[in-house]
Formats: C-alpha cells, structure tokens, sequence
C-alpha cells in the first residue's frame, strides 16, 4: 500500500517520476524476526562478535558482481554504484525480500542506509558496535564515523539488542 502511494505521488510530479526509495525492517514475532527489504539499505547481524549482512543489495553493482567476478579495484571503480534496481515508488508494485531470523540472547541487529554502509567498512562497523554495550553511543560512534570518512549520503542506523 505505501510502495503504490509513492508511485502513485510520483507519477503526479513530473519531477518525482522515476525516483524511489529503499527500506529495511525487522519485526519481532513469536517464533523469531522477520527481516523485510527492498533496495541497498541493509540489515546486518552481530553474533558472537562476527557480523553477517542478512540482505542482498538491489543494486547494479550487486547484478554485476553476481553476474561476474569483479576484482576489487573494478568494485571501488564501479561508476554506477548509487543505481539500485528495486526501490518503493519505482513502479506500482514491488517485491519485497524476506527472511526469518531465530535471534540468541545478546544478538544485536544493525539496520542502516547506504550512507552508512558505504563508507564504513564492515570491519568498522563490527569493532564500533562490539566496542561500545550502549547502542545510542554505538549508533552515535557509527554516524560519527561515516562523516569522517566522507559522508557522501544521508547516513541512517537504528540498533536493536535481542534480550530473552
């Protein structure tokens, strides 16, 4: 119902025609979580100090890399990075991926935009959050660490700690 509100408003504003937006969410349920995306924002998981990206990108970038082997230096070179290839509001309907995660005491879900996950390494990311218990200062360190390292988009992060 969202996804056709925006493509509906879009197709009203010649200028908004085209443009979409990603969006990621976890819901908790009785037997779990349920993890829903559409776009290149992500959900990741900390266990045990590893960190697992629980989504697969709807990116150009992505389509290439599956469809071949890029080597890194084609990936940090990819001219089209910012293109995604599943957005809410780009047609009148979309699909959404989904997955059930059966969370341990202690998980702690990092949900973030691509102007978080770009310029933050996943290494970063893990040392931030394993570093610091509280998840404001945590969410904060992270916000705080993508503009030190440029900052190019708009940088969101939400962090949710599985406690039984």
């Amino acid at each position: 119902l969202a996804n056709l509100r925006i493509f509906e408003g879009a197709q009203k504003e010649p200028k908004l025609r085209g443009m979409g937006t990603t969006i990621v969410a976890i819901l908790v349920v009785d037997d779990g979580v349920l993890v829903a995306h559409v776009g290149d924002s992500r959900v990741y998981r900390i266990r045990d100090k590893k960190l697992e990206q629980l989504t697969e990108d709807h990116s150009l970038l992505n389509d290439y890399i599956k469809m071949r082997r890029l080597t890194p230096e084609e990936i940090a070179n990819f001219p089209h990075k910012n293109v995604i290839v599943r957005a809410l509001g780009m047609k009148d309907t979309v699909k959404v991926d989904t997955c059930h995660e059966q969370p341990r005491e202690g998980d702690v879900y990092v949900l973030c935009s691509d102007g978080l996950s770009g310029p933050v390494t996943d290494e970063e990311l893990l040392e931030i959050v394993v570093a610091n218990r509280d998840l404001k200062v945590a969410a904060s360190k992270l916000i705080e660490r993508a503009n030190e390292n440029g900052g190019p988009d708009n940088i969101t992060v939400v962090l949710a700690r599985w406690v039984a």
